[in-house]
C-alpha cells in the first residue's frame, strides 16, 4: 500500500494553486505518433530533435500532452533531461520496448520551491532541476519525487509565467481541435489507497466514492488492475475517439464505469 505521509492545510492548497500542466507520453516514434494524434482529431505537431531527445505535443491551451521519444540515447544521456530523467530512464525503456505508454505528468504550481519545501516536510525526496535552453527566454523549475509510483506527478513552475509563455511563444501552436483533455485513468492494484495518496501529495482531498482526485483541469481516475500506471486519456467536448495511440487509450469521459 502507499504510505500517506501526512495532510495539508486548506490555506496550503490555495498557496500552491495545483493544476493540470501535461502529461508525459512515450513513443517510440514522435512524428508517426503525432500524426495519429491528429488523425484521432487532436492536433499534434512535432519538434525536430533536441539533444538526442524528440517531442512533440497535442497542445490544448496551456496544458498539454507532451509526446516524446530519445533519438540519439549518447547525446541525451549527457544533457541537462537526460541526468534529470535518470531515475525514469528504467520505465521510459520499458514504456518504449512495448511499443509506448504514458509515463507520468506534470502538475502547475505557484512556487516549485515552496511546494518541494513542504513536501520534504511530509518526508519525501524531492530533487529540483532547472532548465534552461541558452538563448531562450523560458526556463522552468521542476520538483520530482524519489520516493513515489513511477506514474506519480511531478511539479513544474514557468518563468515567465506559462499564461505569457502560452501568449507571447506558443499562440501558433495551439490547435486544440474539437475535444478538450477531461482527466486520464491509472490503472493499480488499489484504487482508494493510490487515489488517498495522491489526494494528500497535492493537497486536494480524493472524491474517495469514485477513487477520483479532482485535479482541476484533469481530474486523475483510479481503476483496479495490475498495470500500475497511466493507461487512458479521458476526452470530453465534441465526439470523442475510442482508439488507442502507441500504448495509451483515448476514449470519452462519459464511457467511464461507475466505481463499485
Amino acid at each position: 500500500m502507499i504510505p500517506i505521509r501526512g495532510t495539508f492545510q486548506e490555506h496550503e492548497l490555495h498557496s500552491e494553486s495545483p493544476e493540470f500542466d501535461h502529461l508525459l507520453h512515450c513513443v517510440p516514434d514522435v512524428e508517426s505518433a503525432t500524426e495519429a494524434y491528429s488523425a484521432a482529431g487532436l492536433p499534434a505537431h512535432a519538434n525536430p530533435p533536441y539533444l538526442g531527445f524528440r517531442n512533440g505535443a497535442w497542445r490544448l491551451d496551456a496544458r498539454y500532452v507532451e509526446i516524446l521519444s530519445v533519438v540519439d540515447r549518447t547525446e541525451f544521456n549527457d544533457s541537462p533531461f537526460g541526468q534529470a530523467m535518470t531515475a525514469w530512464m528504467p520505465h521510459v525503456d520499458a514504456l518504449l520496448a512495448a511499443g509506448g505508454g504514458a509515463l507520468n505528468f506534470a502538475v502547475h504550481v505557484t512556487d516549485v520551491n515552496t511546494t518541494a519545501d513542504r513536501l520534504r516536510q511530509a518526508g519525501h525526496t524531492v530533487d529540483l532541476h532547472v532548465f534552461a535552453r541558452e538563448g531562450s527566454p523560458v526556463s522552468f523549475t521542476e520538483a520530482v519525487l524519489q520516493d513515489a509510483p513511477a506514474w506519480a506527478p511531478f511539479f513544474i513552475t514557468y518563468t515567465p509565467d506559462r499564461q505569457v509563455i502560452l501568449d507571447r511563444y506558443s499562440a501558433g501552436r495551439v490547435a486544440r481541435g474539437p475535444h478538450d483533455l477531461a482527466g486520464f485513468v491509472i490503472e493499480t492494484p488499489d484504487p482508494a489507497a493510490a487515489s488517498v495518496w495522491l489526494g494528500e501529495l497535492l493537497g486536494i482531498p480524493a472524491d474517495r466514492a469514485r477513487n477520483v482526485v479532482p485535479l482541476p483541469d484533469a481530474e486523475v481516475h483510479f481503476t483496479p488492475g495490475p498495470a500500475d500506471a497511466i493507461t487512458t486519456l479521458l476526452l470530453a467536448e465534441g465526439t470523442p475517439p475510442s482508439t488507442s495511440i502507441a500504448g495509451l487509450d483515448l476514449r470519452p469521459l462519459d464511457t467511464v464505469p461507475p466505481q463499485d
